[in-house]
């Protein structure tokens, strides 16, 4: 007796929560009816910005032209696409087909940036800059890096790569994966550091996200990641083309 109306209290209980569960279809959480089917392209654009943790997941260009440019849009679907725009009435049919790819492209979009050895322009550039800048009395992100995150045998390979006249390609290596491991660590940015540096909506993009109550491990990186390239963009490739 006690097993038959337990039932009917759990599914009531399931049932209410569903209600009050936060909204994680992008159908639902931007309300795409029709009429955002057919302006299909502001649509697309609304949500890949809405849904991209950092501008660089889309390029920091238009939405539609970095899908496109990307392969994440194929041809046959922007002909699709484009195809909504001239039709009369939209079909369930058509609805359904452009949910789908609403969805498939915001899931494409989500990386996970890291090093590769080609995105490193100047190493040994890098390791003096940034040994130099330690020495400063100012705020950098430099001086934070080194008395903060790096380790003692970290912060001895970096002084000695600054005093190289070249390195070699084992050496450029090392550098990157140093680098990279940085890009683990939740103490590796501090906003303060890099307000000398400059003030910037790219800046504040990362600031926004770190002050989260909390931060997930993709997060972590991507912040990391573009906190490292705001700090030495002269170094690095463009931050879309890190491996991911």
């Amino acid at each position: 007796m006690k097993k038959l109306l337990f039932l009917p209290v759990l599914l009531i209980m399931v049932s209410c929560s569903s209600l009050f569960a936060p909204k994680t279809d992008l159908v639902e959480k931007y309300s795409v009816d029709k009429e955002a089917v057919k302006n299909w392209d502001k649509t697309i654009s609304e949500t890949v910005k809405g849904e991209a943790l950092i501008e660089d997941w889309y390029g920091n260009e238009e939405p539609i032209f970095y899908l496109r440019k990307s392969g994440i849009m194929k041809e046959k679907e922007y002909n699709f696409l484009t195809s909504l725009k001239k039709k009369e009435t939209i079909t369930q049919e058509d609805t359904e087909e452009f949910n789908t790819l609403l969805n498939k492209y915001n899931k494409k979009l989500k990386r996970e940036f890291w090093l590769k050895d080609e995105n490193l322009k100047d190493p040994k550039g890098l390791a003096e800059k940034m040994v130099k800048e330690a020495n400063l009395r100012m705020k950098n992100p430099s001086n934070y890096i080194l008395e903060n995150v790096a380790t003692g045998k970290e912060k001895d390979l970096l002084s000695s790569y600054a005093k190289k006249k070249d390195l070699t390609e084992k050496e450029s290596k090392k550098l990157r994966k140093i680098l990279n491991s940085f890009l683990k660590r939740e103490e590796f940015f501090m906003a303060e550091n890099w307000y000398n540096r400059e003030i910037s909506s790219r800046l504040m993009e990362i600031v926004e996200v770190s002050q989260k109550d909390k931060v997930s491990k993709l997060e972590r990186n991507n912040i990391n990641a573009k906190a490292l390239y705001i700090a030495y963009p002269e170094y690095f490739s463009e931050l879309e083309k890190w491996k991911d």
